[in-house]
């Protein structure tokens, strides 16, 4: 397994235990804690088979391990809440921050595209004036409102503010999300979805993570039997979802020349709301998954709405070029 992890020394140096399915052995001690080893001598040696999981997680977990094991010997609970402000901070912020200047750009380059019509209007003309038969006035939109189309998507692809790129932020925080939640579970003695087989064996959770929790959830591995710590997770996940629908509403009453909401698309009113099914989908699911993992979506989900609230700021917004409410607004 060393050969394997060659590139890491570190992590090869530091961590015995990695991914395995292979069964560990509990004794009768361990199985009063719930089948959970308790002490870590000699059970790495029969770790000698490691599964085939993504190379992300097991980056994830030595990364975890090493931190919790390091010079600092931070507790299981600083660890994950310090991992998730560290992932949201380095990796989704960035992401967060390009894709609201790009908001701000196409949004300018909408009104330059406007300038367009009319001399796009009279190239168009004249090139099908010598047209037999000559075009009826259907066609003649189409092909004009094709053309604009399609140069004002030229122009925001070079401008890097195509809407294609709004897809960038999911892409960024879905995986990252369910990495953590995975290796997470792999770290409270879980199976993995999708990728553990329903019949192998429980891993072994991570020495400390039964101890080294926070407040009364002081079992990292167990659910929070109190229901506190998965309705807190869904009541920030609610705010959020306000404070998101709020800041649409607010901007789309800036942006509109008479003060009211325009009339658009009913998929458009419906989109808003969606954000309201997570919070209690979440608190749901929390019920029953371990506390190390409710404590991370916690965590995250509360950096997400410190940045919400902090960004919601119009100087600082103006300030990073985002698109911003105007005084005379509201």
């Amino acid at each position: 397994m060393a050969g394997k992890w060659a590139h890491f020394p570190a992590v090869v140096a530091s961590r015995q235990r990695q991914f395995s399915s292979t069964p560990i052995t509990c004794s009768d001690s361990d199985k009063s804690n719930g089948g959970h080893i308790s002490d870590i001598s000699g059970y790495t040696d029969q770790l000698n088979s490691e599964a085939e999981y993504p190379l992300i997680l097991k980056v994830m977990q030595a990364t975890l391990e090493s931190v919790h094991d390091g010079p600092m010997a931070c507790p299981w609970w600083g660890v994950i809440a310090g991992s998730a402000f560290a992932l949201r901070t380095l990796l989704i912020l960035p992401v967060h921050i390009y894709q609201q200047r790009a908001q701000a750009r196409a949004r300018k380059l909408a009104g330059i595209s406007k300038l367009w019509h009319r001399p796009m209007r009279a190239s168009l003309e004249l090139e099908l004036a010598t047209r037999t038969p000559p075009a009826t006035d259907k066609e003649f939109a189409q092909l004009l409102s094709k053309r604009l189309s399609r140069r004002h998507h030229l122009l925001m692809f070079r401008q890097g503010c195509h809407p294609i790129f709004s897809v960038l932020l999911p892409m960024t925080q879905i995986p990252i999300w369910m990495s953590m939640t995975f290796c997470l579970r792999h770290l409270s003695g879980r199976l993995i979805p999708w990728l553990d087989s329903a019949t192998a064996a429980l891993p072994a959770a991570a020495p400390g993570m039964t101890s080294e929790g926070i407040l009364w959830f002081t079992n990292l591995v167990a659910t929070d039997s109190t229901g506190m710590l998965p309705a807190i997770t869904g009541l920030v996940y609610f705010a959020n979802a306000l404070v998101q629908l709020y800041r649409r509403r607010e901007y789309a009453l800036a942006n509109s020349p008479d003060g009211a909401i325009s009339k658009t698309s009913w998929l458009s009113h419906i989109v808003p709301y969606l954000g309201f099914v997570a919070p209690p989908v979440i608190t749901y699911v929390a019920m029953s998954q371990p506390s190390a993992i409710v404590l991370y979506w916690l965590a995250s989900s509360s950096f997400t709405l410190a940045q919400k609230l902090v960004f919601h700021n119009q100087k600082l917004r103006k300030l990073l070029k985002f698109n911003y409410i105007k005084d005379k607004a509201i």
